[in-house]
């Protein structure tokens, strides 16, 4: 009976019994890799396979190409959960293999990753092994944001500049003087000011959601592994290509990412993941509204007075 073979969300193919063996014997299967036959309901690590022997791995196991299934039946889909819980399966997102992958695929991987499939890419995030790449990933994304805000600025203040120009027939020597110094100095500001204060209160941002997360009991995991979730979650900051409504699809695309990277990284449920991401922001705009409101009333009231 064929046994098919799936390592990461990769199918490689369907084997014998007796080929499945061989492939541990050799490392070119791990005892975590899962599998399926016939008469299974779902999915399982090859070492709960009954009839083969597991062996440890003395070299890495070998890659393997896919090979298309052989049998008529097909397998069941790999469930989130069952990828989730297999040991070992923490090794993602893409950025975290940019050597392997290079630094341009493992980028656009990771956004496609993160933003189209968080349901199965969050679960298998790494958790563990230093803030390096998930800071040197969110600096990534802060940086892209930041130009592209520029040079929108830019382009925009440049096209107001005209049109007031065209309007007043006063041609374009008005703004000549002004613009151009006026928008390296922005520019420069945001680049030695913004960004690294973008970059650092990710920080104290992650710290915020994991406190408010353990406060509703739905933290499992170090704050390591929320600060990673908020890094990763900036994929949606390449949405900042798109001018204007770019910047609203950005928040919207982040604090879903969150909430779901926060859900399955904790595996805790969804309304408490919620509750971590949105009670901030609900706090920061209360707080608002109620400063603005108290300093329109005094306003009107030294004004009657």
């Amino acid at each position: 009976m064929k046994i098919w073979i799936n390592r990461a969300g990769q199918n490689l193919g369907t084997f014998t019994l007796e080929e499945v063996q061989r492939g541990l014997d050799q490392s070119r299967f791990v005892p975590t890799d899962l599998g399926w036959q016939e008469g299974m309901e779902t999915w399982k690590p090859l070492a709960e396979f009954p009839g083969l022997q597991m062996l440890p791995p003395e070299v890495p196991p070998a890659s393997l190409a896919p090979v298309p299934p052989s049998s008529p039946d097909v397998p069941p889909p790999l469930g989130e959960d069952t990828l989730a819980t297999v040991e070992g399966a923490e090794d993602g997102p893409a950025w975290e293999r940019r050597k392997e992958l290079g630094f341009v695929k493992a980028l656009t991987q990771t956004w496609k990753e993160v933003l189209f499939n968080p349901g199965v890419s969050f679960p298998r995030m790494k958790t563990s092994g230093g803030f390096a790449s998930p800071f040197l990933f969110n600096l990534t994304m802060t940086v892209i944001y930041i130009l592209f805000r520029i040079f929108y600025q830019m382009l925009f203040s440049w096209l107001f500049a005209s049109a007031i120009a065209g309007w007043t027939g006063n041609g374009a020597n008005s703004f000549s003087h002004i613009s151009p110094g006026m928008s390296q100095l922005v520019n420069v500001l945001v680049l030695v000011v913004v960004l690294p204060l973008s970059v650092a209160w990710t920080f104290v941002q992650a710290g915020i959601f994991h406190l408010c997360l353990a406060l509703f009991k739905g933290t499992s995991k170090s704050y390591e592994s929320t600060y990673r979730v908020a890094c990763y979650s900036s994929s949606a900051c390449i949405f900042g290509i798109v001018p204007i409504a770019g910047e609203y699809v950005v928040l919207v695309w982040w604090v879903v990412a969150a909430i779901i990277g926060l859900s399955k990284v904790h595996r805790t449920e969804g309304w408490r993941a919620t509750m971590a991401v949105l009670l901030p922001l609900f706090i920061c705009l209360g707080t608002v509204v109620v400063l603005v409101s108290a300093a329109v009333f005094s306003y009107l009231h030294h004004a009657n007075t």
